[in-house]
């Protein structure tokens, strides 16, 4: 389906799959769960609306846990075209472990470092193969070790993946 646009026919995409942010969310699930993470169970990488502690909700989940949460997006008025915008999805990459306050880096860091490389490896300056609008990820480092979670009994860092997808304006 399109339509003209000025002098040029104009395609529109209108996916029946819904929001592109939630489909980055859920994309970004599958891909990690497929990266085979040594340690980290299928059904401890979730989709949430926050990066939440521990909670009831948490606690059926088997540490270590990856949450995935939707991030602020941004829309640049400069960028794009005539007829399509580029607006940036943020997609938050959240690694937690129980840590107990250990101190050394025999202990874990090693194991924690090679998850954040494997994420980081999986989506920088990629596609989503299954999000057309989808050209590239840029993937934004957090410090490797949260001092606040640290403090209480966790190892927690991550990513935030930026997603550019291409749009257009009208449909």
């Amino acid at each position: 389906m399109g339509h003209w646009h000025s002098s040029h026919w104009v395609q529109s995409y209108v996916d029946a799959s819904g929001a592109i942010h939630n489909q980055c969310l859920t994309e970004v699930q599958t891909i990690i769960r497929n990266l085979g993470l040594a340690g980290v169970a299928s059904a401890s990488i979730v989709v949430k609306k926050l990066p939440l502690e521990r909670t009831k909700d948490n606690d059926s989940l088997s540490y270590p846990i990856i949450i995935i949460t939707p991030e602020q997006s941004v829309l640049n008025p400069t960028a794009g075209s005539n007829v399509q915008d580029d607006i940036v999805y943020g997609v938050g990459v959240n690694v937690v472990d129980d840590d107990n306050q250990e101190r050394t880096l025999a202990a874990n860091i090693n194991k924690y470092l090679l998850w954040l490389q494997e994420i980081r490896k999986a989506f920088h300056s990629k596609r989503l193969q299954n999000i057309t609008t989808v050209n590239t990820c840029a993937v934004v480092p957090m410090p490797p070790v949260s001092q606040h979670h640290w403090l209480n009994n966790f190892w927690a860092s991550g990513h935030l993946l930026k997603f550019t997808s291409r749009e257009n304006r009208n449909s």
